[in-house]
């Protein structure tokens, strides 16, 4: 339209838009849409041309320089550029339909119709003429752009004006001249479409990226001004959520399985009309992608008749979602039906210009109906995504921080005992520093410095869960053949532990290793293999809690025996053989071994829309590390070992009793003793 500053006036401007838009044929690149047509429809055009010159003349200060200053005039026209390439790349996209119509006549099918002998039917495939009349009306919709544009050129309006008159002058006398035909045809022939055999797509999910999904939600509610210099890494960031997208769409997967609440966060189920609602009406995400109907028709063809078989797609990669959505949310979603504009809008032109009307009472209905699928999938998990709560982030940040503090407590007293320094205590120990290890690399590194990237993440994530759980077999297993075999932890020599933690240390990462490898393996390899990669880990997790499970159910079993064969034998003592306190530690503590709050904490993140309770899950998670250091601190056995050690460190001199001893039978007298005392005490 402007190549270079220069004073032209605003009809001198317009006159060289309308030139370089509408005034000549075809250009070899294709980079402007012109056609030649027969007498009446040129006259019609010249009508048509004659108005938008009427309407030219309101836009007078556009490029003026008697009235702007050399900066005003060289923003006024870069920013013409851009509706220019606005303009350009609608207008690429009907030269493109009408090049791909052209092509399909060859394939009509004329047949005789045997209900009316004389007369002819005439067969069109999908991918014909027909198809143009879902090409968009306008440039814009309701002055969007320029509402959008206002504050950073005045003008704005007045160009988007142009532009849509100019478009609508093609789209409406060149682009449907194929509809019209000589009515003395009409009772000659019969048109029969084809119809795209597909069912009702309304209610399909996709389990989609949400940081593209967020920037889609984000474009619909702050959209920008097209004049607007965007920073070159927003574009990339466009295109590469483009390309994400597309993968997803083409994985078609309905639901990855969620192995932690960062994966949470990385995936989002969305209605696939929903989806294709938000990629074609967010402003500037496929705004640099031409609308070709036919190309769009096709594209989606491909993709659900030959998912498997995607050479056959016209468009590339990054332009993909943008077609496909074009496609499915035009033809093949009921329930987002108010896109199609074009039965409800009227365009009529006269020698004064171009008048419109539209229908805006049920497009205003349907729209609110698409905008509530939108808000709900903005309530039901991007609220939530990145712990955007601001009522919970004191308690939230309150609650990691005790988790941690007890988690540190609880491995820092296992190091510091020697008594528990035995087998047994040497894997909770190792559990707890994994443990440690994950909260510090999703709750402090990856929360709060950002590194490393989301997919890694949780890939880390996922697999010190497991880890986790594998260190909780080794724990229960030596349970378990502890009490199988009557033998005690405490009875093996420290070179004999240290040579049976060496060994079990090697088990657990032999197991873990397989597991890690063949996920991280199954996601690098391929996008597409992203759900198997998630499913290896969820099932090496569950075959896990599912070892505990047995473990802990034969070591229920044998107590329940033991119980029973004692009140079989009739053996009388005063000691209970466990009191309410006991059992009650050892529920919990059957509990957290198990790893069946994993389990559990899972199966939420499985579940959509209710993002809010899986919020609170994680935060109940927390509370893990005060119950940990509660249930294996704090109770008859350590507690006063560690009270005991932490007396030495104010009164040396003061030994306890049993730690001076050197020999079975003295402390075997001093046990004796002790248990002697209060009854002597109590008898005073």
């Amino acid at each position: 339209m402007v190549s270079e500053p220069s004073p032209h006036s605003s009809r001198e401007l317009a006159r060289a838009a309308f030139q370089d838009c509408g005034g000549t044929g075809p250009r070899s690149d294709g980079s402007a849409m012109c056609g030649q047509h027969d007498e009446g429809h040129g006259q019609a055009r010249r009508g048509g041309a004659v108005g938008l010159l009427l309407h030219m003349s309101d836009i007078n200060d556009l490029a003026d320089g008697n009235h702007a200053s050399d900066e005003q005039l060289q923003g006024r026209i870069k920013d013409m550029k851009r509706v220019k390439d606005m303009l350009r790349t609608k207008l690429n996209g009907c030269v493109h339909d009408m090049q791909l119509a052209s092509k399909q006549v060859e394939h009509y099918e004329v047949e005789e119709d045997k209900d009316r002998p004389g007369h002819l039917i005439l067969r069109r495939p999908l991918l014909s003429e027909h198809l143009l009349r879902h090409q968009p009306w306008r440039l814009s919709s309701d002055d969007d752009f320029s509402a959008l544009c206002k504050e950073r050129q005045p003008e704005a309006s007045q160009m988007f004006s142009l532009a849509d008159d100019l478009y609508a002058l093609h789209s409406v006398y060149w682009s449907r001249a194929p509809h019209w035909s000589p009515a003395s045809y009409e009772d000659l022939f019969k048109i029969v479409d084809e119809e795209w055999q597909l069912e009702d797509r309304s209610h399909d999910t996709l389990s989609v990226d949400t940081d593209c999904v967020q920037l889609l939600v984000n474009a619909l509610d702050h959209p920008t001004c097209p004049l607007e210099d965007l920073p070159l890494e927003a574009v990339k960031q466009r295109e590469r959520c483009r390309e994400q997208l597309w993968d997803d769409v083409v994985q078609r997967s309905p639901h990855i399985p969620v192995t932690s609440y960062l994966a949470y966060t990385q995936r989002v189920n969305v209605n696939l009309c929903l989806l294709a609602w938000m990629a074609v009406n967010s402003y500037g995400i496929c705004q640099d992608v031409p609308f070709s109907m036919i190309q769009s028709v096709h594209d989606a063809r491909c993709y659900f008749d030959s998912p498997d078989d995607q050479s056959c797609l016209q468009s590339n990669a990054t332009d993909a979602i943008c077609s496909v959505s074009r496609a499915i949310l035009l033809l093949k979603c009921r329930d987002f039906s108010s896109i199609r504009t074009s039965h409800n809008c009227t365009i009529i032109l006269s020698g004064v210009g171009l008048f419109r009307s539209s229908s805006s009472v049920l497009y205003q209905k349907l729209t609110e109906e698409t905008l509530n699928y939108k808000n709900s999938l903005t309530n039901a998990t991007l609220k939530y995504k990145d712990f955007k709560i601001d009522s919970l982030k004191p308690l939230e940040i309150s609650f990691v921080l005790v988790n941690i503090i007890f988690r540190f407590s609880t491995a820092g007293v296992y190091m510091y005992l020697p008594q528990l320094r035995n087998l047994p205590g040497k894997i909770f120990l190792s559990f707890q520093i994994t443990c440690i290890t994950q909260i510090l690399c999703s709750e402090v590194v990856y929360r709060m410095a950002g590194v490393p990237d989301l997919p890694t993440a949780v890939l880390i994530d996922s697999a010190l869960t497991l880890l986790s759980c594998i260190w909780l077999n080794s724990f229960c297993y030596h349970m378990y053949s502890c009490v199988r075999h009557l033998w005690l932890p405490n009875q093996l020599l420290p070179a004999e532990v240290s040579q049976l933690f060496r060994r079990e240390v090697l088990y657990v990462f032999i197991a873990w290793s397989v597991v890690c490898v063949a996920a991280v393996a199954l996601e690098k390899t391929s996008k597409y293999y992203l759900i198997y990669s998630r499913m290896v880990v969820l099932a090496g997790i569950s075959v896990s809690v599912a070892f505990n499970l047995i473990c802990l159910g034969l070591l229920g079993y044998m107590y329940l025996r033991t119980r029973c064969s004692m009140r079989q034998l009739k053996i009388v003592d005063k000691k209970k053989f466990a009191s309410k306190k006991q059992c009650l530690f050892m529920s919990v503590k059957a509990i957290i071994l198990s790893g069946i709050g994993i389990i559990i904490r899972i199966g939420f993140h499985q579940a959509q829309g209710i993002a809010q309770f899986v919020y609170y899950m994680h935060l109940v998670t927390m509370v893990q590390g005060p119950v940990l250091f509660v249930c294996f601190v704090c109770n008859g056995t350590t507690l006063p070992l560690l009270k005991n050690r932490i007396l030495l460190w104010w009164n040396p001199t003061n030994i306890p009793a049993g730690l001076e001893l050197c020999s079975a039978a003295e402390r075997n007298l001093a046990r004796r003793n002790n248990e002697q005392s209060p009854f002597s005490e109590s008898s005073l």
